[in-house]
Order: structure tokens, then C-alpha cells, then sequence
């Protein structure tokens, strides 16, 4: 399984977890046509608290060939028009495909496990032109930080590389047209003040410095972004050049302000 993260703007403003929304409608009625092609496995959305134009959306596939074929299918141009009715175009919309470890499915971070009321997702963004020796000292200093993780009230982390390797940084550092690689993280807490509270801790101070170190690998590390949202669940990103909260939507029930989209017979969660 591989995971397409896509990220827009909205065109207008929307409040996703308002059964009424308009701006609502057309995504879950988009996601639920995404489910009901061959290889979808399972879809999750939602908006960013803080930047609440800014929409996420999480789909598993079995194959990145299955997504394509959805995008060269018959009615794709019909169904991603009327997605596009509530995209602000005048900014980039961005698609990535991640294999997330340890497991190729990160949904027990997304709300599938019912303890989790917030998601953090991390993207960090490093030159397009790391090596493959560079790429091993950020996963070892990555692997440094697996334990105090574990010590913290963390209920799931995956992370993974995304398969495309020329992504823009949006990054205020970056320079016009610079292309990146991007690791991202992403991990489920019962809520904010649970993220906050082992970012306060003495564990996470003394340890930090694994990620903040990874700038040594190049002069510029390019950028990273933290984010919060509700789900039963948050999204996050850290070294956070931008803060943002976002509610995810996974579809049948309102109890944790986050719904489960519906998805076909025998998808998996």
C-alpha cells in the first residue's frame, strides 16, 4: 500500500466539520468516487485549524499504478473538476505518494484508533539533490529520536519518504523554482495539549538537537512544517516554519468532531 497525501487551498472559506458545508459535500462526494476505484483502500480529509484554507486529504492505494489509472479513467475529468470548483487556483496543488513504515498504513494515526484525538504531521524538506549517504545519517539521526517517543504519550508514528523527488519548497528560504526531497512524519496523540506537554518535557530538550542537526547536511535544510488537527486525531509538522491545527474528517460519525469517509465493500481502514 502507498499513501497520496494531497494538500489545496480553498477558493473560499469553509468549515469542514460542519455537516452542512457546502466546501464538505464536495470533498467527501469526491473521496467516496476516489473509494469506489479499483486499488482505493481507505481516505481521510481535513482542515487546518490555524490555516483553515488549507485542505489535506490522505488516500490509500495498493499501488501508485491503481491512482493512475483512476486519473486516466473515463469520468476522472469530470469528477476532479467539481473538486476544483472549491480550489483556489492561483495556488499550487500538491500530490505526493509516501510508503510509510513501520506499517504501509498510517490510518491508526489518522483516527482509526479511537484513543487518538490529534494528528501531528511532519514534512521536512531537504535538497533534491541529497545523496544517498546523506538520506542514511537523517534516518539515523531520525531513528535516535524512535525511543523518546516512545517514552512520550505518542499512540502511533510512521514516517516515510515521498516517492517524488523534485517537490517544491514552499519553504521562505527557499529560492524560486528550488525542488526538494520530503521525509514526512505523522503521529497520533489523544490531543494538542499531549504534543505540547512532551515538547515541554527534559526528554525532548535533550534530544532535539537529533533533528535540528540534520541542517549540517546541507546549508540549507530547506524547511519543516508542524500542524495540528482534530480527527479523535491532529496532524502536525515540526521545525515549523508555519503552525497550523487541522481537523480531519474520517465519515459516518460527528462524535469527535471527525467523520470516517464511506468507503467501498472490503476497503480496509
Amino acid at each position: 500500500m502507498i499513501t497520496e497525501i494531497v494538500t489545496f487551498q480553498l477558493k473560499g472559506e469553509a468549515t469542514l466539520p460542519d455537516s452542512s458545508s457546502p466546501a464538505r459535500k464536495v470533498i467527501r462526494d469526491f473521496l467516496t468516487l476516489v473509494l469506489a476505484a479499483l486499488g482505493a483502500r481507505s481516505a481521510y480529509y481535513g482542515q487546518f485549524i490555524e490555516k483553515p484554507e488549507i485542505v489535506i486529504m490522505f488516500i490509500g492505494w495498493d499501488s501508485i499504478d491503481d491512482h493512475k489509472s483512476f486519473m486516466n479513467s473515463p469520468n476522472y475529468e469530470t469528477h476532479i473538476n467539481n473538486l476544483r470548483t472549491i480550489i483556489n487556483n492561483d495556488k499550487p496543488l500538491t500530490i505526493l505518494h509516501v510508503p510509510f513504515n513501520p506499517s504501509d498504513n498510517p490510518a491508526p494515526a489518522l483516527g482509526a484508533n479511537s484513543n487518538v484525538g490529534v494528528t501531528e504531521v511532519v514534512y521536512f524538506y531537504f535538497p533534491s539533490a541529497l545523496t544517498s549517504g546523506e538520506k542514511d545519517v537523517i534516518m539515523s539521526s531520525v531513528d535516535k529520536m524512535r525511543p523518546v517517543m516512545e517514552r512520550s504519550e505518542v499512540l502511533a508514528v510512521y514516517d516515510g519518504w515521498a516517492v517524488e523527488e523534485a517537490v517544491p519548497n514552499p519553504g521562505p528560504q527557499a529560492s524560486e523554482g528550488e525542488k526538494s526531497k520530503v521525509y514526512i512524519n505523522v503521529c497520533g496523540w489523544v490531543d494538542v495539549e499531549a504534543h505540547m506537554r512532551f515538547t515541554g518535557t527534559e526528554d525532548f530538550g535533550q534530544n532535539i538537537h537529533h533533528l535540528l542537526g540534520l541542517k549540517n547536511i546541507s546549508d540549507k535544510l530547506g524547511s519543516a512544517h508542524r500542524y495540528h488537527g482534530l480527527a479523535t486525531s491532529e496532524i502536525m509538522i515540526p521545525l515549523s516554519v508555519a503552525l497550523g491545527t487541522l481537523w480531519l474528517d474520517i465519515a459516518e460519525d460527528d462524535t469527535h468532531g471527525i467523520k470516517r469517509v464511506a468507503r467501498r465493500p472490503g476497503a480496509q481502514i
